[in-house]
């Protein structure tokens, strides 16, 4: 996911402050938290999705902040350098400098105050047609993997995947497409179809240990069968 997304998905401008996106991901976070919202099958998609994209900004915010402080420091410590061999080189001591005469004091400058302001009334997930697609479609493999019509359900998350190659929850919901397929077809006996199947699901989502845990299982199941 690339830091414009992550901006856009909690709807705050490149440079809003680390207060500014804390700010609206707690707001998003408790507008999609699963807990209340038990009757959206897509709100673990998006609460998902806020979650990555604070997590993106804050580490990003930290890294460029490490940066400045090891800058300063680095210029901290060569301005100390400087002054620790001027003092120890031998100098002729300064002429005498001539009275500074006194200028009148100087009416203090005044200082421009920037406000920024959130616009908490926006819905960046919705108001983005790219991702209000993706969760439509998502919700639509998820009902699909209710009424049982695998088929069509490979051929919409396969479609998603084209579209959408680097989003982890297409890839994690075309990986369980795979594996809830090849369950079915173990069951009715179609041994071969479902080792084809759940070696998909093993490499579209490796990285998914509970799913691999399930998979290897089934695939340890299907040998058994096989050499029944």
């Amino acid at each position: 996911m690339h830091l414009s997304e992550c901006y856009r998905l909690l709807g705050v401008p490149r440079n809003a402050t680390l207060d500014d996106i804390k700010v609206a991901y707690r707001r998003l976070a408790r507008k999609y938290h699963p807990d209340v919202n038990q009757n959206d099958p897509t709100a673990t998609d998006k609460f998902r999705l806020v979650q990555e994209a604070y997590k993106m900004l804050k580490d990003s915010d930290e890294k460029d902040l490490s940066k400045e402080i090891f800058s300063k420091n680095a210029s901290t410590n060569s301005s100390t350098n400087a002054s620790t061999n001027a003092v120890r080189s031998p100098a002729a001591p300064p002429p005498p400098k001539a009275p500074t005469p006194k200028k009148p004091p100087q009416p203090h400058p005044k200082i421009k105050i920037e406000v920024k302001q959130v616009n908490n009334q926006i819905d960046p997930i919705n108001s983005d047609p790219e991702l209000r697609l993706k969760l439509d479609m998502l919700r639509r493999v998820q009902d699909l993997l209710k009424q049982k019509k695998y088929i069509v359900a490979i051929a919409v998350v396969e479609g998603m995947s084209e579209r959408f190659p680097n989003a982890p929850e297409v890839v994690h919901w075309k990986a369980v497409t795979y594996h809830r397929w090849s369950s079915e077809l173990i069951l009715a006996g179609k041994l071969r179809e479902a080792e084809i199947y759940l070696n998909k699901a093993l490499n579209t989502d490796p990285k998914n240990r509970e799913l691999i845990f399930e998979v290897k299982r089934d695939l340890e199941r299907v040998q058994n069968l096989k050499n029944g």
